[in-house]
């Protein structure tokens, strides 16, 4: 060997367990950083899959019908209600006439009677 390669060699011995050392950290860390990216990629994939999972549930809830009382109205596409709702109101009238009417007439009874 040539005396440049023996001072190589002895260079490096003697800084052998430094080396070493370094290595194994760069190692250690390399090793971390891609535990970390692999946690991360984990926690991105599985909070894809209950944000997924998250709007679809909301979307099967909100197709289903809603039975609260505003949404048992029922609609009145022949008029009938309208109908019914105007024949109530002139069976009212009608029957707050009649009862005018009667009293009337039992009062008119009523004065006759004192009269008599």
């Amino acid at each position: 060997m040539s005396v440049e390669k023996m001072n190589d060699y002895k260079a490096q011995k003697k800084n052998r367990k430094e080396n070493l050392a370094k290595e194994k950290r760069k190692k250690q860390a390399t090793r971390v950083a891609w535990i970390g990216a692999g946690v991360l990629l984990a926690a991105i994939i599985i909070g894809g899959i209950g944000y997924t999972g998250w709007s679809q549930y909301k979307a099967y809830k909100d197709s289903l019908p809603d039975y609260s009382v505003t949404s048992q109205v029922v609609q009145d596409f022949a008029g009938l209600t309208q109908t019914e709702a105007a024949e109530e109101t002139e069976n009212t009238e009608t029957e707050a006439a009649a009862e005018t009417e009667a009293a009337a007439e039992t009062e008119a009874a009523a004065e006759t009677e004192v009269a008599e």
